[in-house]
């Protein structure tokens, strides 16, 4: 079985390599957390689809501030080498390090979430598994859900 794990840091510099199948549903902030697929791809095609949110009371106005915390001015910035720090190498919007297998060196020591999930429950992101009480909202399965669960 191919697998194309996405890879996020979490807000304590954690990286989470995520298997996703069928169904499955990810749910993170990919302004504020790094991300992407490093590993090398050994299948023919896989697929994803975005949809980009904010919480409905958000005003849907931009200031400043908003744009001063999301990117910072210097993102683009490049450094000269430090001594013991891989090169980072900045193509289009990817970073890569070209030093290392699968293109990120740090790869070596993530956390590997690969659990098929349960219609109408979630993993949150320190472990615990919820309900999102479909039930008790009037939302039943979906018919193309009963044959996989």
């Amino acid at each position: 079985k191919m697998k194309k794990p996405i890879v996020i840091e979490d807000y304590q510099g954690n990286l989470n390599e995520v298997v996703l199948e069928k169904g499955d549903v990810l749910l993170y902030e990919s302004s504020k957390c790094f991300h992407g697929r490093p590993r090398r791809f050994e299948g023919e095609w896989y697929t994803s689809l975005f949809i980009h949110y904010y919480p409905s009371n958000w005003k849907r106005i931009y200031n400043s501030l908003d744009v001063h915390y999301r990117i910072p001015p210097e993102w683009n910035t490049i450094l000269p080498p430090q001594p013991g720090l891989e090169q980072l190498v900045m193509a289009d919007t990817s970073a890569l390090e070209p030093e290392c297998d699968d293109t990120w060196c740090s790869l070596n020591d993530t956390i590997e979430w690969d659990v098929r999930g349960e219609f109408g429950r979630y993993v949150s992101g320190d472990g615990v598994v919820r309900d999102l009480d479909f039930g008790g909202k009037g939302i039943g399965t979906p018919r193309h859900w009963e044959e996989e669960l």
